[in-house]
């Protein structure tokens, strides 16, 4: 028996269906999306559901919201807009009004950032009867990271890399104490980047420190791509591993100012280098220290595993 063929108008139908599903979204929107699932994680929610371009068409409906986060007991649903026009589809409106009979929904701007940063640290309110959530237990940490924290990381990485970059002032930064900046290309760079409130100022000058021992004019001190543990085992290359055992155990074990040493004199070894690496992860590492420690332990446990899984890449198998 031969197939029955589609009609012309049921497939001029589904391809208007499929259009107004997603399937690439744009640099900026999934920027935006990263910041906020940042900022959530620092205020202790977890994304239990995200849409993404591989299970757009699977696991939800048509206008089903971007994201879906908890926390405890809470739980709140946001659909994402990455600038002023692009608008809510029926579908997508009639999701959110469904989800607001019973818990908080939000419609997410990049413009929003006050809001969804007063909802991920207090909670969000149900909009139908005005109910209010009973507020999060504070997270430590979360007020030293800042809400735009990729931007803020890749914004000072490259600033300090640009060729317009006074060369003074880089030289400056690379000399300096960072438990004590005394350099006035520190402050600017603090200033423009967008810190929070009350920003420790030693750590972030380590971090700002250690970027600019690390810029060496061929390439970023950053690269996400290249993960702590993988730059302590490799290097540069000519020898492996470049950061021994010993070493990394003292790394890891150490707290407080010894870890700050260690880090400055690590730094300066892989600039001897021409090293990069995740700088998000590092500053992570140097920011939750002393105020979350679960999550600076992470952190160790992630930058063992990467050195010892590099290490295996790099042993002949017998």
């Amino acid at each position: 028996m031969s197939q029955q063929q589609p009609t012309t108008a049921g497939a001029e139908s589904r391809r208007k269906a499929d259009s107004s599903i997603p399937t690439e979204r744009s640099p900026r929107e999934l920027h935006f999306t990263q910041e906020v699932i940042d900022t959530a994680q620092h205020y202790g929610w977890q994304p239990f559901h995200l849409r993404d371009r591989e299970s757009a068409a699977i696991v939800r409906g048509r206008g089903f919201p971007d994201l879906v986060l908890f926390r405890e007991d809470q739980l709140i649903i946001a659909e994402l807009k990455r600038d002023e026009s692009s608008q809510l589809s029926a579908d997508q409106v009639g999701w959110l009004n469904a989800f607001r009979q019973h818990v908080p929904a939000y419609e997410w701007r990049p413009r929003d950032w006050d809001e969804i940063e007063k909802v991920l640290r207090h909670g969000g309110v149900v909009q139908s009867d005005g109910k209010t959530p009973p507020s999060g237990r504070r997270h430590l940490g979360t007020n030293q990271i800042p809400r735009n924290f990729h931007s803020v990381i890749q914004g000072l990485a490259e600033t300090i890399e640009d060729k317009e970059f006074d060369r003074g002032d880089r030289s400056r930064l690379r000399r300096m104490d960072p438990d004590n900046p005394d350099t006035a290309a520190f402050w600017r760079l603090l200033v423009r980047a967008g810190m929070p409130e009350d920003p420790d100022i030693s750590k972030w000058g380590l971090i700002i420190h250690g970027m600019a021992l690390m810029s060496h004019g061929a390439e970023l001190a950053h690269n996400p791509r290249i993960s702590i543990g993988r730059a302590l085992y490799q290097g540069g290359g000519q020898r492996v591993p470049f950061y021994s055992e010993k070493r990394l155990s003292t790394l890891l074990a150490a707290r407080d100012p010894t870890l700050h040493r260690l880090l400055a004199r690590l730094f300066r070894m892989l600039s001897a280098e021409g090293c990069a690496f995740n700088w998000f992860e590092m500053t992570r590492f140097i920011l939750y220290e002393g105020y979350d420690e679960g999550g600076a332990d992470q952190i160790r446990v992630e930058i063992a595993r990467e050195y010892y899984r590099t290490e295996r890449q790099n042993t002949p198998s017998e």
